[in-house]
């Protein structure tokens, strides 16, 4: 019976994990210091790369798969914004561009197929309605708006598109505490359109509650030096019950998330930032061991 019982585990996270596993992201991940914008005309250009190691899933009951489960991935953004004033609040339209591959998944020892292409593209479109430079408050309400342009294939365990339309909406905003150090928080709601193409033959329509997630980070910029910027955060993620056809698969993603990041200003316009992250408990997905960003900025 303990074996049938794991079985049958493993082959309800095997067919949940096959139809929801789209984009490695799961939510709109902030870094330090996002949310206080740059002054009005400046333009500007990143590029992320991210690299994340995955060593088990553990199953919306709490059993975790370790045995023959693993899962990488490299995940890339170019990113676009334009800093600017409407009525006298600050704005900054922006379009994200994701690339990537997923790669080395199995679970369970059942392997899963590698995935390259396109994810969907992001527009932003962040709206200050409060940015005091004295006393170092911001407050921003971000709309972000998911296009289901990126590579799709029905039935495949593994996507870098989702085939369906997501909106999420941020707000958050920063506080100046002095001496260099700044705290920032944020709270998201995303909520997502139906895959009507979500199995293998073509049909089945997958639907999803709405996700959340709560974000805070604790930055310094040291005095003695405004080039680097030091942070640490904490993310929590949940919610987004899944339904193939109206049945509940029984997947929900539930996440508590550490972040270390480290940047510094190689020029006045030339920003470098490195970032790790790592999953202090996962209920429903693939667990992240180790998530390793770098980002360039170039602002113009």
């Amino acid at each position: 019976m303990p074996f049938l019982k794991q079985r049958m585990t493993l082959m309800t996270a095997m067919m949940a994990f096959g139809l929801v596993m789209a984009s490695p992201a799961r939510a709109v991940d902030l870094d330090a210091l996002d949310l206080i914008p740059a002054p009005s005309g400046t333009n500007a250009i990143l590029s992320y790369s991210t690299f994340t190691k995955r060593g088990s899933y553990v199953t919306g009951d709490g059993q975790s798969i370790k045995d023959g489960t693993g899962l990488d991935s490299y995940v890339g953004i170019l990113r676009y914004v334009h800093y600017t004033d409407i009525g006298g609040l600050a704005f900054a339209p922006q379009v994200l561009l994701p690339y990537g591959s997923l790669y080395n998944g199995s679970l369970g020892g059942s392997a899963l197929e590698s995935a390259s292409g396109i994810g969907d593209p992001i527009l932003a479109a962040p709206l200050w309605l409060v940015n005091n430079k004295e006393s170092g408050t911001t407050f921003a309400v971000v709309p972000y708006l998911f296009v289901p342009l990126g590579t799709y294939e029905a039935g495949d365990s593994l996507n870098l598109g989702e085939n369906r339309w997501k909106f999420d909406l941020q707000v958050g905003g920063t506080q100046a505490l002095g001496n260099g150090f700044t705290v920032q928080a944020s709270f998201d709601t995303m909520w997502y359109g139906r895959n009507s193409d979500a199995t293998s033959e073509g049909v089945g329509n997958l639907e999803q509650d709405n996700t959340y997630q709560a974000q805070i980070w604790l930055s310094y910029t040291p005095p003695a030096d405004t080039s680097w910027n030091f942070a640490v955060g904490y993310s929590k993620y949940w919610g987004g019950e899944q339904r193939l056809d109206g049945v509940a698969n029984g997947t929900f993603t539930e996440s508590d998330q550490v972040r270390l990041q480290a940047a510094k200003f190689l020029t006045p316009t030339l920003q470098l930032q490195g970032l790790l992250q790592r999953d202090l408990r996962v209920e429903g997905g693939f667990k992240e061991d180790a998530r390793v960003s770098m980002r360039l900025l170039k602002l113009f």
